[in-house]
């Protein structure tokens, strides 16, 4: 009887902690308002040969990319959109634990990117 009372324990106690870890681990990046805090943030700036973008990772500098990945040369990209929409494609990589987050030609033509 002693056996099979310290079984339903352990068994609950088990439970209770999956539970509460699953409810730890999806709600932690949610701040007030359900907007999720972000572990990587991106902008776009003027580069000397056109558009350039920087990924942040907690506040700080993770990639800074002045010219377009992916293809031969030093050109920057055409204009803001065009450099956001190859940095958001770079940061999704990095959320899914893709390191180095390389980009290819075709990426940025399916993007409709233009080099």
């Amino acid at each position: 009887m002693v056996s099979r009372n310290k079984k339903i324990i352990t068994t609950i106690g088990i439970l209770a902690f999956a539970s509460a870890t699953f409810v730890f681990l999806s709600k932690r990046d949610t701040g007030a308002g359900g907007k999720g805090l972000r572990r990587f943030k991106v902008e776009s700036f003027e580069a000397g040969s056109g558009w350039g973008y920087r990924i942040l990772e907690n506040g700080k500098p993770l990639i800074v990319q002045h010219n377009v990945p992916g293809i031969a040369g030093n050109n920057g990209f055409k204009d803001k959109q065009s450099a956001l929409k190859t940095a958001r494609l770079v940061e999704q990589k990095l959320e899914s634990g893709i390191f180095p987050p390389s980009v290819s030609s075709h990426e940025l033509d399916s993007l409709g990117i233009k080099y």
